[in-house]
């Protein structure tokens, strides 16, 4: 008997690990994740119904229900019933179609149904585990009695009780540690491309986006206009007001150029008080009209420092776009906004700045 739990226990871990891939990046999946988890834990249900435990020579218990359990407190109660449905038809194509296989299936889609409306309650999830997996095994004790009759049941039940809950919780224990494995890649993946004070995209993805949004540009045939943007006299914030006060004008900036920025737009802050915007499918004409709109919108803002006080900031913008203002290479289109913006900052600071205007000066 120990071995065949053991098995048990091997397969579960295994769909257990599996599932957490699964999950680490859900949108990935070309299939929806409620259809593709609850599929996969109907599997599971059958495997281990498969790998049933023996008691006697005329007696078995399995562990299906555990699918079935894990399955509504870590993904919810759409996947659930659905693994209780695949278990419930399974049952019947493995062992025909008869009176036991039917009182079974039934019990499968109760347990599937009180599974998903417990999901619902507000407890930790250990204790959620082995409400269900009790309430399960309730269920099962019920069918136990029709099919085998109540002594023969009650030989059975204890074993799948206390098999059960020791499961229960080691299941519990390896779906937690997946779980916070998931959650610290999550957070890594985040660190590396978001910036950790504005929540923007860091430097390190505004690369990655700028590269990808110019090759969209070329082979859709779409304008590309790239601002970029930087704090006029951010040193004197922070040597006035100290740094505190220097982070939350940032975080302040970053918020007020999302807000007027289009919900396809790329804001980043590419690193100190420098930050830059890509404009999808936007020209040059209308990247200008925008830019311009920002600074407005920066000038007229009251960025809190405290909870009593507030100052006002004004930014230098740069413009560039792929293909008006560059070649069909596109390569300097970066260089082209850069320079623009040292214009800006040049001639006065608080303006907006492309290229045209560079190569003015410069004839």
């Amino acid at each position: 008997m120990l071995e065949h739990v053991f098995i048990n226990i091997c397969i579960l871990i295994s769909f257990l690990y599996f599932a957490g891939i699964v999950l680490r990046n859900p949108q990935q999946s070309p299939i929806p994740m409620n259809v593709l988890i609850g599929s996969f834990s109907g599997v599971l249900g059958l495997a281990l119904m498969y790998f049933a435990i023996p008691l006697d020579h005329h007696s078995i218990v399995d562990l299906r229900h555990v699918a079935i359990v894990t399955t509504a407190v870590y993904v919810g109660w759409i996947p659930a019933l659905l693994s209780a449905s695949i278990i419930t038809v399974g049952r019947m194509i493995m062992f025909g179609v008869t009176q036991e296989s039917i009182v079974a299936a039934i019990g499968m889609l109760v347990i599937g149904i009180i599974c998903s409306i417990l999901s619902f309650l507000p407890y930790h999830r250990l204790v959620k585990i082995q409400i269900m997996n009790l309430s399960g095994l309730m269920i099962i004790f019920i069918s136990l009695q029709i099919n085998l009759g109540f002594l023969n049941a009650l030989k059975i039940i204890p074993y799948h009780t206390i098999t059960s809950i020791l499961v229960a919780f080691i299941i519990y224990f390896i779906a937690e540690q997946i779980k916070r494995s998931n959650e610290q890649y999550h957070q890594l993946e985040q660190n590396a491309t978001k910036d950790f004070l504005t929540s923007l995209n860091n430097v390190r993805q505004f690369d990655v986006s700028y590269n990808q949004a110019l090759k969209h540009a070329r082979e859709r045939h779409e304008k590309l206009s790239l601002l970029l943007i930087d704090i006029d006299h951010f040193k004197n914030v922070n040597d006035t007001f100290g740094h505190q006060a220097g982070d939350e004008v940032l975080k302040g900036l970053g918020k007020v150029l999302t807000h007027h920025s289009r919900s396809f737009d790329i804001v980043s802050r590419n690193g100190g008080e420098e930050f830059s915007i890509l404009l999808i499918d936007c020209p040059h004409s209308h990247g200008m009209v925008i830019a311009e709109r920002l600074r407005e919108a920066v000038e007229r803002h009251s960025f809190m420092i405290t909870e009593e006080q507030s100052i006002h900031i004004t930014i230098s913008v740069g413009v560039s776009t792929f293909p008006d203002t560059v070649s069909p290479a596109g390569e300097e289109i970066f260089e082209q906004a850069d320079k623009a913006l040292y214009l800006a900052k040049r001639t006065g600071r608080n303006k907006v700045c492309d290229f045209n205007m560079v190569q003015a000066i410069h004839y």
